[in-house]
């Protein structure tokens, strides 16, 4: 069975799952932040390594076995939520929506995009011989802005092949996940999702009929009519919006500032508080719009190979 995701994240994620629903080793990292800032001991920081390690043990312990291999893994790390995609397939206009959102990270911003694209490209042109041949796909769907666009991009290339003849699953990450001991997980997206967790949610797959196959297509092209700047799903319901949606938060966020502050910071609390499903990148770029705009000014810049974020800024007087 072929497996669909939307990023490179979700991607690594499955394919460690794909070890059998057992603990496959591999480091385990930890960090402590204190209130008062100071340092943990080395001896606190050991502790919490050990009982990471554990903890991470129990799980794979826990963990129910998800059948299949990597190399049935199809990454499409193509960010549909933004740009233009009046284009077939993987063009020169995707390829400038996702250098503009790997831009802000200058060590590996076009490297990084050109990577992600051939990945894309080659995911393609496997799914397209393989399902030619009548082989079953997983799509891992949910309410995530490029995630929901995958869907009804992947459906648009599939639609050549007559959905009547195709067998497609969709699993949709659920709302919450519950655990033991009372606690729930929120995601925002498969790209959250622990390796040992995917075998759980696989449960959660439902066959998609061709009526629905053929309305999610439909919808892509709907899309591609409008080519809106920007996607997004309000009300459950996927629809194109104007750049500045998000702008509102961003702003509450800058309210909160006086002097000057690290524009990391910002970036930080808009995407912890919000869970808008939306990356770091997008949330950048916009505050980045206000300093063109003469809202805020720069007081630095960014270290050599740091993210454009990693700056102070400050209001401007005007």
């Amino acid at each position: 069975m072929l497996e669909v995701v939307f990023s490179d994240s979700a991607a690594g994620s499955l394919s460690v799952a794909m070890g059998g629903g057992r603990h496959v080793g591999g480091a385990v990292s930890v960090s402590i932040l204190r209130s008062d800032g100071r340092k943990p001991t080395k001896a606190k920081l050991k502790k919490a390594q050990r009982e990471a390690e554990e903890q991470e043990r129990r799980n794979w312990t826990q963990a129910i076995p998800l059948e299949g291999s990597r190399r049935d893994v199809l990454a499409f790390s193509l960010a549909l939520s933004v740009g233009d995609i009046q284009e077939e397939g993987i063009g020169p206009k995707r390829e400038a929506a996702v250098s503009q959102l790997m831009g802000t990270y200058p060590d590996m911003g076009k490297k990084a995009a050109e990577r992600l694209l051939e990945t894309s490209r080659s995911s393609l042109s496997v799914l397209r011989e393989r399902v030619g041949r009548g082989e079953p796909l997983r799509i891992w769907a949910s309410g995530n802005p490029d995630e929901a666009c995958g869907l009804c991009w992947i459906m648009e290339q599939l639609r050549a092949f007559g959905f009547d003849n195709l067998e497609i699953t969709i699993v949709t990450l659920p709302d919450f996940e519950e655990r033991s001991g009372s606690i729930a997980v929120q995601y925002t997206g498969w790209g959250e999702v622990e390796p040992h967790q995917w075998g759980k949610l696989a449960d959660h797959g439902k066959k998609l009929s061709s009526a629905v196959a053929r309305v999610l297509a439909d919808q892509w092209r709907e899309l591609q009519a409008e080519n809106a700047p920007l996607r997004a799903v309000l009300n459950g319901r996927l629809v194109s919006v104007p750049e500045s949606l998000y702008d509102f938060v961003i702003l509450r966020e800058l309210a909160h500032e006086s002097g000057e502050f690290m524009e990391a910071q910002v970036v930080g609390r808009v995407l912890g508080k919000y869970r808008l499903g939306i990356g770091d990148a997008w949330v950048a770029l916009r505050i980045e719009q206000f300093v063109q705009d003469g809202l805020l000014e720069p007081v630095t810049q960014p270290a050599q190979g740091e993210p454009a974020y990693h700056r102070i800024l400050r209001k401007s007087a005007v």
